[in-house]
This record gives C-alpha cells, sequence and structure tokens, in this order.
C-alpha cells in the first residue's frame, strides 16, 4: 500500500529558479519528515525546469505548463494531486521555519474541530532587515471570518489547510490574478474555527521582483462585497455591518496618515460603535485600538 503523507507542500513557481531553491531547502530541513512536496513550473524560461528535473527524491514531484496559466491555477493543478491529510500553499520566493510543519500538524491534531492552523512570520530582505509579526500572544481556536471580512488576512505560507476544507470550497478562483489568498479566505473561513498560533512559522521574503497591483485596496473591497452578496438573512446583515465598519476605519487611516487626530479617533470609534466585537478579537483589535491610542498619545504619524 502507497504510503501517504501528513502533509502536502504545493509550491507555484515562475521564473525564480534561485529563490526557488532556498524555497525548497527550507521544505527539507522541516523537523516532520512526512510530507510530499508538488512545484507547479508555470510555464518558466530559465533554467527551473531542468533544475526541478534533477531532484530525485521520492517525496517530490514535479508539474509543468507549457503555457503561462497563473499562480491559482497552478495551485489547483498541486491540490488535485495531492494525497495529505493536511495542505500547505507555499511562494517560491518564501520559506519555512524549520518546526513549521511540526507546530501546524501538532496544532491540528489538537483542535480536531479546526479547519486551518495560521502562525506568525518574519519579514526579511535583501538588506537583511528583520521584522517579526506574531499574531497572537497565546494560541487559541476563533472563527475568524468575521475579521477577514474587515481587513485581516492571512498569507499561504502562513497556513496549513485540512486538504479536505480547501477541496469542498473547490480550491482557488483561478479567475483572479490577485488578492487570490483573501478570496479563498472568505470562502474557507465559513467552515469552521481556527487555530491561531503564536509560533512564526514563515520567513516572508520582501523583495523588488513582487507584483502589487494598483487599486489593491479597491479589489480587497470588491472581493469583500462580492462575498456578502453571496450571503442571506442574519448573516447577510452582519456582513454588511462589518463593512460599514471597515469602511469608516479606512477613511479614519486616511486621516491618521495626514495627520488628522481627532477626524481619524471619531471615525474610529464610530466603527466600534457598529461593531463592539472589534475590540474582543486578538486580531482586529491591533488595527483599530493602536492608532487610536496613538491619537490619543499626540504620537500621530509617527
Amino acid at each position: 500500500m502507497t504510503h501517504k503523507p501528513a502533509v502536502t507542500i504545493v509550491i507555484p513557481t515562475h521564473n525564480r529558479c534561485n529563490l526557488l531553491q532556498e524555497t525548497i531547502s527550507s521544505v527539507f530541513s522541516q523537523t516532520l519528515e512526512d510530507w510530499e512536496l508538488i512545484i507547479v513550473d508555470d510555464a518558466s524560461e530559465d533554467e527551473t525546469w531542468a533544475w526541478l528535473s534533477g531532484l530525485k527524491d521520492p517525496r517530490v514531484s514535479q508539474i509543468r505548463f507549457e503555457q503561462p496559466v497563473e499562480r491559482s491555477k497552478a495551485r489547483n493543478e498541486g491540490l488535485q494531486a495531492a494525497r495529505g491529510q493536511f495542505i500547505l500553499f507555499l511562494d517560491d520566493d518564501d520559506l519555512l521555519v524549520e518546526r513549521a510543519l511540526q507546530i501546524h500538524v501538532q496544532a491540528l491534531e489538537r483542535y480536531p474541530a479546526a479547519i486551518a492552523s495560521i502562525g506568525g512570520y518574519t519579514l526579511f530582505d535583501e538588506s537583511g532587515s528583520h521584522l517579526t509579526v506574531r499574531i497572537i500572544r497565546r494560541g487559541t481556536v476563533r472563527h475568524i471570518w468575521e475579521d477577514i471580512l474587515f481587513g485581516w488576512i492571512a498569507v499561504s505560507g502562513q497556513c496549513l489547510f485540512r486538504t479536505q476544507a480547501i477541496q469542498s470550497v473547490s480550491g482557488w478562483d483561478e479567475s483572479r490574478v490577485s488578492c487570490e489568498d483573501h478570496e479563498l479566505w472568505l470562502r474557507v473561513g465559513r467552515l469552521g474555527p481556527v487555530a491561531l498560533l503564536p509560533d512564526i512559522v514563515q520567513m516572508y521574503r520582501v523583495h523588488r521582483g513582487q507584483y502589487r497591483p494598483r487599486k489593491l485596496s479597491q479589489i480587497m473591497t470588491d472581493v469583500r462585497e462580492q462575498t456578502v452578496q453571496q450571503t442571506y438573512g442574519k448573516e447577510r446583515e452582519r456582513g454588511d455591518r462589518i463593512l460599514r465598519a471597515r469602511t469608516l476605519a479606512q477613511t479614519a487611516s486616511e486621516h491618521y496618515k495626514r495627520p488628522e487626530a481627532m477626524k481619524a479617533l471619531l471615525l474610529y470609534l464610530k466603527a466600534l460603535r457598529m461593531m463592539p466585537s472589534l475590540l474582543r478579537s486578538p486580531l482586529t483589535r491591533p488595527l483599530v485600538l493602536v492608532p487610536m491610542i496613538k491619537c490619543l498619545a499626540g504620537k500621530i504619524g509617527l
């Protein structure tokens, strides 16, 4: 009988052979060794495919598209081939810390109701700068759909999903070439609670080769509005209220940056009156509380 690994890692890649080698090396360095790695080459024109063809580890498989298909379709191709109980989608320029898979799997085994686990990350760049972001101080399990709808989001490399959960929502939306991780979480986040972890699991690389679409904020808003339009009843009413609170907080943020402390503070307070649960969530609380404190302390703009 063929062994089924605990975790499937899917890496879509395109013309980033040097960075991809570092990413794959971080997978081979994992303390949990029960994994399979599926690398999907999205029509790379550099030496990527030749290098991948030389990988002989039986846990590694390669898929190649002859014509570019973009990341969402490449990820879905990996999802279709996945055999693991859990799945992690890793970008070809990011790294996993050595205990990432072990931390994730232990969390999901401890919390069988959780549909995914999310850890913290460290931003790093070519200059050697580092910034560590812990999403929570103590591990907990909670529903986060409302947090995501308001504006909090995790990037794919931070997250380990139950493969069945991703399959149940038909994977990634292949029509999207930006904000696709936001759109996926808005669907997956409705399925059940998520294990939030204090541990750092990912090294997120910041570099000039990254793509950032124009009008990103508007695209993110459109994705959220489309999601709410697909809900009904009380869920629709609550979704609309969250989006209104989000709009108030976004406008407050604009005043905060100018800086116009009083206008920002009043709008943040209006958002909180509309959605007091924002302060109860460890994910959204910093998004509103930190700038409010700075407004009150006279440190706005710093």
